[in-house]
């Protein structure tokens, strides 16, 4: 083998081995952050009421920097760019498209939990805390409504140089958010389950 054969092998090899790292980014940036899922509009779901159906609260926190508090004015900016509604109990809340479904809410995360409608009257927050109640809506799609928190959550961590943490205010790692997915799964075939159950007891 030639000089010529062996740097074209050489040159084959470290092209070969950038794509795959491009690829193993790809994925892994879709894991991390590419979340949004479009989940088709549709009217509210109204549930049956003659049957308990089950119930399971997903809550996340979002943290300032140790010693830091978030400036009440940007936090309310930014809230609004991403589309959350303020509600009449003092909270945000993020609406599905075209329909009155909350996808979940942001609270305080300081009592009374709630924000002030004038922000310059408030006072500065450290903590928000994210509440997913599931199901959202008919109850289909609910790990996609969880990567749809996960992104919005992402872009509210990044505007507010803050820190995605659990109730207990750990940083998060990509493990604990594949565990906390793998539960919504199950609990989605639970609730399914449920539902085609009852379906099949009265109209058989």
């Amino acid at each position: 083998m030639d000089i010529e054969q062996t740097t074209l092998i050489w040159i084959a090899r470290v092209v070969f081995t950038v794509i795959a790292a491009l690829i193993g980014y790809g994925v892994w940036r879709f894991m991390r952050r590419e979340r949004v899922v479009i989940v088709p509009a549709r009217k509210a779901y109204q549930p049956p009421t003659h049957i308990e159906l089950p119930e399971k609260t997903i809550a996340l926190a979002i943290m300032a920097k140790p010693g830091r508090v978030f400036d009440t004015l940007r936090l309310f900016k930014v809230m609004h760019e991403l589309g959350f509604h303020y509600a009449e109990n003092q909270i945000f809340e993020y609406i599905i498209d075209d329909s009155k479904d909350i996808a979940f809410s942001i609270i305080n995360s300081r009592s009374p939990y709630k924000f002030s409608q004038n922000p310059q009257q408030m006072h500065p927050t450290n903590g928000l805390m994210a509440v997913m109640q599931l199901p959202v809506a008919d109850g289909d799609h609910q790990v996609e409504y969880f990567h749809l928190l996960l992104s919005v959550l992402d872009e509210l961590r990044t505007n507010l140089d803050a820190e995605l943490c659990d109730v207990n205010r750990n940083p998060l790692k990509n493990h604990n958010l594949y565990e906390i997915q793998k539960d919504i799964e199950l609990f989605e075939q639970t609730y399914t389950a449920t539902l085609q159950h009852d379906y099949h007891t009265r109209n058989h």
